[in-house]
């Protein structure tokens, strides 16, 4: 084909053309045009990373920006910047951050840096970025610091309380110091009465960051507060943590108005107004009528705005001092004005006839002596006569005065030869009522035959047959005078032999011969019952009944003979010593000679000086010395109380009275608030301290530091204190007294000295204390009781005690229920046994290991604890709010209604009657009176009055138990809007058992909120299955409730009956299982009764307790532990502290061992 010939070839790019022959002049030209140009790719790509940038340089800033500027890069390295990322480091020595880099989009330079924390220090570094990577950094800017802003965070309010009338209590959390955003300079508190706005709020500066408490002082008595806590720094103040506190209840003002409405010789009818500063909420009044040195106190309650009283058993023609204190449940206020009165006349005693002789046969002389009582004056005679066969008395009047000691008239004009009968009496005018006249008894009657020179007469003891008066002869006198001194000398010997040869300081039982003795008996069962029989338990009822007949007039009567029973010659010397006056709290109170308390002599001391405490041995039953009954400690004789302590081998001290009491002073805190301190040489431990709703048990370690051998200087004392007995008065029911009394006298061991009991004066709870104890103790080892001889017998060792005629009743009362009911309390170890036995309708002893004395067989058992834990029916005056005509709409059932004492109350709405009404009572737990509420599920028409009950009390937990019905809360996002407070929706969780929902209550008024939730469980109890699982819901309750310990736990069922009240009574019972190993089903029933009448409708509802308890102490690990002493309390039923304690699971069914902290 030739040179020129074309081939065909295939190129790179897959196409086909000619191929030509080159010649090696361009091939050489070529492959020259080819290097250069892969030279010039080569050198068009980067191949190092950028020069670092200039430093960076601060060009402004707020507290939340900054304006960053740098030298650009003059030197790219033949590639372009892509941009710049800014490195930040926070604070002086703090890390840079090597993560994600701030880019500055482009190739500028400068950026603003945003999203800084405000008053925070900062350091900045910049890198150029391009298709390699990043530079170096450039150096660090200068450091700066952010702009100030006002704080963020807010801090935690923990504690909001009051400490005493006028003063709030608040702790709280500091925010973290990140949010403070400043300085932080310290807090602003602002606060405010509740009903008014923020303009009349105050402020308290603190300007320590370091301060996390405060107590606001000078506050208004018995007032809410809205209080709120806020940090500041320079640049202002944060947000606000609002809390809302009540001040305590003070001291109620003055009544007003005190006045006599009306006066007799033995009564005053009284009125007045209430205070005008109640301070609290006014309970009733304590009425004071003093007459010489002595003051008679009477309580009046279920006060009114108007009051009116009628004041009786005065007695005639005395001066009275009368005045009236109101009083709220934890103070007595002011005095009211006093008046000063004076009781009118009564009428005079009747005369006696001295002479009643014929003066002529148609006259009679009649002389007669002046009646031996009267008041005042008497102002007349009046003399009646009348003819023997007639009906009608003639009457002669005349006036007299008190200077002449006989009187006589002659009565003419009468008839001859007959039969006349004469009496006198006189009359006394009424001071109050000049026109009235009180006229007293006649004397005795006198016949006499009027004929000239005969007189017939009558008179008493003996007759003239001659009608004529005669005298006593000096042999007549001579005998009488001779009579009476033998009479007195046999009294005198008797009461020599008495005082030589009797037993005199202890209560003997029985007269000769002696009967058998227990063997664990220390003296014989030997008293005197010449004056009053012991009752037998089966009559005790009989008995009781008969003193409260005609208005507790048999009980008057003997509390009346044994005050007038009280030894006259008893010696009390030491107390009336000069050196020893200022040891006792009360002038009146004094300690016997003969069975006083005497302290060892110290060394270096007079005996009389240092061995003198306010303080007698009193008897027990079959026990001399049994009990110590002395007064509240005063500050100046803690010392010689511990002394008596360590002295007298005490192990129980049993205390019956608060520290403060209405106000007033009545017992100084003997022991250390927390840790140790020393009185005197007894140093004085606190080991523990156990809470329960009526009574606080303290465990104490005490020692002498005199003694050096440690076994033989230190010992344990348990003080029982009784935190809900009323002064001169008397507990509500007896049974958690008699509990009481029971566990604290048998917590004394057998070696151990006497109990020491005390109140405030030693007398009246004291007294009330130490005779059912021993009364206790009489029925359990004779069957037979004898209040009225043991109690004059204990007199004689200790003035007053049992003070008032209302602590005499209630010790009969109280007796009377621990005699029918019996001893409940049952032992967790053997509660199966016992709830075997009560479904067992057979006659073993359905008390076994119980009181022996109760023998009935078990369904009897079991109906009669029904039957007399439900035997109280309310009067009319218990429902006077429920049963009202505009309350009627909001019950859902009349079976279910709250006793007026018991009832909750809400906010009422001025004008509105009955707008304070709701179905819902106060039930107790086991560390507070009123730890749960029990109320129905709420009408459309009362879901208003639900939550504001919620927002009064601060509940924030609500147990609902009734079934699906209409809900009460706001769905989804609803908000329920109650004028001073809204009610919203937030949040719900029904993926288990309990659904439960949240809500948050808001105040509109301020920045208050308060978190509830509610537990819906509608088969609870039916659905449990097995038994224990019903314990699930009380510890889910228990554990969200435990978190805050704020206000009351609402219980919901259908119509506030038999569902809440089993939810409420088994979370009581289950935490008295727990810490006692002891339950006591039928106390708490029936005192739950008491409070919501109808909660138990048959005896099936106790045995479900019962049952209940039974299935979670068998489904869960019993896990045995070492008992620690310390928590200061004592559970076993002889009073001994265990070596071990077996505790429940709270997970009923779960099976795991409950987790025990020592």
């Amino acid at each position: 084909m030739g040179s020129d010939t074309r081939r065909e070839a295939r190129c790179g790019c897959g196409t086909r053309g000619p191929v030509r022959r080159i010649r090696p002049s361009a091939s050489i030209l070529l492959a020259a045009l080819t290097l250069a140009l892969w030279k010039q790719v080569v050198d068009s790509q980067p191949t190092v990373v950028p020069e670092p940038p200039g430093k960076p340089f601060i060009m402004g800033f707020t507290s939340r920006s900054v304006n960053l500027s740098w030298a650009p890069i003059l030197d790219p390295k033949q590639s372009p910047i892509l941009h710049y990322a800014i490195r930040i480091r926070v604070g002086e020595n703090g890390e840079w951050n090597n993560g994600p880099a701030v880019v500055a989009p482009g190739n500028e330079s400068s950026f603003e840096v945003r999203e800084l924390q405000p008053f925070t220090v900062y350091s900045f570094r910049v890198q150029a970025v391009n298709a390699v990577g990043f530079s170096k950094p450039s150096k660090e800017s200068y450091y700066m610091v952010t702009l100030r802003e006002v704080p963020e965070g807010k801090p935690e309010i923990t504690s909001a309380h009051n400490v005493s009338d006028s003063s709030i209590q608040l702790e709280w959390i500091p925010p973290d110091k990140s949010t403070v955003h400043g300085e932080f300079q310290g807090y602003r508190i602002s606060f405010r009465p509740r009903e008014l706005n923020d303009q009349v709020a105050q402020e308290v500066i603190l300007r320590d960051p370091n301060t996390t408490s405060y107590i606001l002082k000078n506050l208004d008595t018995f007032r809410q507060y809205v209080i709120s806590v806020q940090v500041f720094n320079p640049a202002g103040a944060g947000p606000a943590s609002t809390v809302v506190a009540m001040t305590d209840e003070g001291m109620p003002g003055k009544p007003q108005n005190m006045d006599v409405a009306r006066i007799t010789d033995a009564m005053v009818k009284l009125k007045w107004g209430e205070p005008t500063n109640p301070n609290g909420v006014i309970q009733g009044y304590n009425l004071y009528c003093q007459h010489g040195n002595v003051t008679d106190i009477r309580t009046i309650r279920n006060p009114h705005t108007k009051m009116e009283y009628l004041l009786t058993d005065l007695n005639p023609y005395t001066n009275y001092t009368i005045w009236v204190r109101a009083f709220t449940s934890k103070n007595e206020g002011e005095a009211s004005d006093h008046l000063h009165i004076r009781t009118d006349v009564q009428a005079p005693s009747a005369p006696y006839i001295v002479n009643l002789t014929c003066q002529s046969d148609t006259s009679l002389f009649l002389q007669w002596e002046r009646p031996h009582s009267f008041y005042h004056q008497i102002n007349y005679y009046y003399i009646y006569y009348k003819l023997r066969e007639t009906w009608e008395y003639e009457e002669i009047t005349i006036e007299t005065s008190n200077n002449k000691l006989d009187h006589m008239i002659l009565i003419p004009n009468l008839t001859s030869n007959a039969y006349y009968e004469v009496k006198v009496r006189g009359g006394t005018r009424s001071l109050i009522d000049q026109a009235k006249v009180y006229r007293g008894p006649f004397s005795d009657t006198r016949h006499i035959f009027c004929k000239v020179n005969i007189t017939r007469t009558t008179v008493p003891g003996r007759q003239s047959s001659t009608g004529v008066d005669d005298g006593l002869g000096p042999g007549i006198i001579a005998g009488i005078v001779c009579a009476s001194l033998a009479l007195l000398i046999a009294v005198l010997i008797f009461l020599i032999w008495r005082k030589c040869f009797q037993a005199n300081y202890y209560y003997l039982d029985d007269p000769p011969p002696l009967p058998k003795r227990s063997p664990n008996m220390a003296v014989n069962e030997l008293y005197d019952e010449s004056d009053y029989q012991s009752i037998p338990v089966h009559l005790w009822a009989i008995h009781v009944a008969r003193l409260h007949a005609d208005g507790d007039i048999g009980f008057s009567k003997e509390y009346e003979a044994i005050q007038q029973a009280t030894v006259a010659n008893v010696q009390f010397d030491q107390s009336q010593d000069c050196e020893n006056k200022t040891k006792n709290r009360y002038l009146n109170i004094v300690a016997y000679d003969h069975t006083r308390v005497t302290l060892r002599q110290l060394p270096g001391l007079k005996r009389n000086n240092c061995d003198y405490i306010n303080a007698n041995y009193i008897d027990g039953y079959n026990k001399p010395r049994a009990y110590i009954g002395t007064q509240g400690p005063l500050p100046s004789t803690i010392p010689d109380f511990w002394r008596m302590v360590w002295e007298q081998r005490v192990v129980i001290i049993v205390m019956i009275t608060n520290l403060v009491e209405r106000g007033r002073r009545k017992c100084d805190m003997y022991w250390p608030k927390d840790g140790q301190d020393t009185y005197g040489f007894i140093q004085v431990t606190v080991l523990g301290e156990t809470v329960m709703a009526t009574y606080t048990v303290r465990t104490f370690s005490i020692r002498n530091i005199k003694i050096k051998k440690k076994h033989q200087s230190e010992r344990i004392v348990y003080q029982y204190h009784y935190t809900n007995w009323p002064d001169h008065g008397v507990p509500e029911h007896p049974l958690p007294v008699l509990s009481f009394v029971r566990k604290s006298a048998a917590a004394n061991p057998d070696d151990a000295g006497p109990i020491i009991v005390h109140c405030s004066a030693g007398v009246g709870r004291t007294g009330t204390y130490i005779v059912l104890d021993a009364m206790l103790q009489q029925i359990k080892y004779k069957g037979d009781l004898n209040v009225y001889g043991f109690l004059k017998h204990i007199r004689q060792q200790r003035n007053y005690l049992v003070q008032t005629e209302e602590q005499y009743i209630f010790i009969h009362d109280a007796l009377l229920e621990a005699i029918e009911s019996g001893d409940t309390d049952v032992p967790v170890t053997t509660l199966n046994r016992y709830v075997q036995t009560l479904q067992t309708a057979n006659d073993l002893g359905a008390n076994e290991g119980k009181d022996e004395t109760c023998n009935a067989p078990a369904w009897q058992l079991l109906e009669k604890q029904f039957k007399l834990g439900t035997s109280f029916v309310p009067k009319d005056f218990h429902l006077m709010s429920a049963t009202k005509t505009c309350n009627q709409g909001k019950i859902r059932s009349t079976d279910f209604l709250p006793i007026e004492s018991h009832r909750v109350h809400i906010t009422p709405k001025p004008g509105t009657e009955g707008s304070d009404f709701i179905n819902a009572s106060f039930v107790p737990g086991f560390t507070k009176l009123k730890e749960f509420i029990i109320t129905q599920h709420p009408l459309p028409s009362t879901v208003a009055d639900f939550w504001q009950m919620v927002w009064d009390h601060n509940a924030q937990t609500i147990v609902l138990l009734s079934p699906e019905w209409r809900p009460f809360w706001p769905l989804d996002d609803d908000v329920f809007d109650f004028e001073t407070f809204k009610v919203k929706y937030s949040s719900v969780d029904g993926g288990m058992t309990p659904v439960t929902r949240d809500f948050l209550i808001q105040s509109t008024q301020d920045d208050y909120e308060l978190l509830c939730r509610i537990l819906h469980s509608p088969n609870w109890p039916q659905g449990c299955i097995p038994l224990s699982s019903a314990f699930d819901l009380i510890r889910v309750v228990q554990q969200w409730h435990q978190e805050y310990q704020n206000g009351p736990i609402i219980v919901v069922d259908r119509y506030g009956g038999t569902e809440a009240a089993t939810f409420s009574c088994l979370t009581l019972l289950q935490k008295q299982m727990q810490l006692e190993c002891h339950v006591d089903v039928y106390q708490h029933a029936k005192l739950y009764h008491m409070k919501r009448p109808g909660v138990w409708k048959s005896q099936d509802d106790y045995l479900f307790l019962y049952r209940a308890l039974e299935s979670a102490s068998a489904a869960a690990d019993s896990v045995v532990v070492a008992f620690n002493a310390p928590n200061g309390h004592i559970v076993n039923g002889n009073g001994h502290i265990p070596n071990t304690v077996v505790v429940i699971n709270d997970g009923g069914s779960s099976g795991t061992s409950a987790s025990v902290v020592a």
